[in-house]
């Protein structure tokens, strides 16, 4: 890039003011300042927690229990003596605990395992996501960059043309109106690189909104050097494993609704005073220890309902699973293709851009020493500017074709 350029780039600035950023940059800044990574981090926290309430929910329950009931009878009114015993005032202190409880926690943590290792996919999915975003918002903006350089260039050349074609014309070696049509393209090429400045820096801006940088100025993007990543195979491809973590997470779901239909032996503890009368009270404080049994029969065949609803579940996840391998080996394919494809127009464009370098230097040369008029250079100076900005967008196209063979083949 040309000291003019980047001085002209922005009042104030200089070639060694102008900071300079790399796609790792904003890769790490936006993988850092993103809240979506972020909440998915704070779930995984969520669900230790999660862990340990089961493990609290089955540990002993330790209550107090307080009655006062006073129930006040005459010949005629009033409530059963036999039912009521007059009164009823009890104080204890009461722990229950469930004797079959380590196999239901077993259920539970077993589900919220699974429910955990789905998480931990989900940031890695979402973490390929924000990578894909960020790399084609930044192609874009380097995209950008290369054209406002080129349209840069290309009015520094036309610039340093023209004050050799008034000299010229003041010396009456030039035609005024070739000269006129080369002011206008000379013109022409200061608008586009203003025009190509604009672009730039709303694109930058749109980067560094994504990314979560609080910066509005104008940097120096470094060239991408993108290359295809090994292929991975299909059984560790974060995006199919999700269909894995979620069959497996409604499997353990059907464990869980096991567990209501599981017989529960509960032991009960309690200690303190239960009397029914005021009077005694005091002497009527102990103990008592029970079991409590319950053993589910017949609820209507809710279970099987339920089973049949992540049957269901079960079946649409194979559904997209399939789906998911389809289209992931006809995206692989077509992304091989494209790039072969663009890697032969790089190379035939290449071809181009050398001679039509050769050609502009050779007619500048003729257009100073007027055998050639000021229309068929501009032309050729029009055939150098496209061949330009279409090498420059078929490097980029490149790039992009990479990232989407590396984000499918993640």
């Amino acid at each position: 890039m040309s000291t003019w350029l980047v001085c002209q780039a922005l009042p104030g600035y200089s070639q060694d003011t102008l900071v300079h950023r790399s796609l790792d940059y904003y890769l790490d800044q936006g993988l850092a300042n993103s809240p979506l990574l972020k909440e998915n981090s704070n779930a995984i926290t969520l669900n230790r927690f999660d862990s340990l309430i089961n493990v609290a929910i089955n540990k002993p329950y330790v209550q107090a229990i307080g009655q006062y009931l006073y129930a006040p009878a005459g010949t005629n009114w009033g409530y059963d003596q036999n039912t009521t015993n007059g009164g009823q005032y009890t104080g204890l202190i009461q722990a229950n605990r469930n004797l079959l409880y380590r196999r239901n926690l077993r259920i539970q943590n077993n589900l919220n395992a699974a429910l955990r290792d789905s998480v931990v996919n989900t940031i890695h999915i979402n973490q390929n996501d924000l990578q894909k975003s960020i790399i084609d918002l930044y192609l874009t903006a380097y995209q950008d960059y290369q054209q406002m350089v080129i349209f840069g260039d290309l009015y520094q050349i036309l610039t340093r043309q023209n004050d050799v074609l008034k000299e010229l014309l003041r010396k009456a070696l030039f035609n005024q109106s070739d000269y006129l049509a080369f002011r206008v393209d000379w013109q022409q090429s200061e608008v586009n690189y203003e025009a190509a400045k604009v672009q730039f820096l709303q694109d930058l801006l749109l980067l560094n909104t994504l990314c979560n940088i609080p910066e509005t100025g104008l940097v120096r993007l470094e060239k991408p050097a993108l290359s295809p990543l090994a292929r991975f195979t299909l059984d560790n491809n974060p995006y199919l494993l999700r269909f894995r973590y979620d069959s497996v997470i409604v499997e353990r779901n059907r464990r869980v609704i096991d567990i209501f239909y599981r017989p529960s032996l509960d032991v009960v503890v309690n200690a303190g005073t239960n009397a029914i009368s005021s009077d005694l009270i005091a002497r009527r404080i102990g103990y008592s220890v029970g079991l409590n049994f319950t053993m589910p029969i017949y609820n209507g065949n809710q279970r099987r309902l339920q089973y049949q609803k992540l049957d269901v579940a079960q079946l649409t996840i194979r559904n997209y699973r399939n789906q998911y391998i389809n289209r992931f080996n006809l995206q692989l394919r077509t992304v091989n293709e494209q790039l072969r494809v663009n890697q032969n127009l790089v190379s035939l464009t290449e071809k181009q851009n050398t001679d039509v370098e050769n050609l502009l230097t050779i007619s500048q040369t003729r257009l100073y020493r007027g055998d050639i008029s000021a229309i068929d250079y501009l032309l050729i100076v029009q055939r150098y500017l496209n061949i330009k900005l279409a090498l420059n967008q078929l490097n980029i196209q490149r790039q992009r074709f990479i990232s989407t063979f590396n984000y499918r083949n993640f």
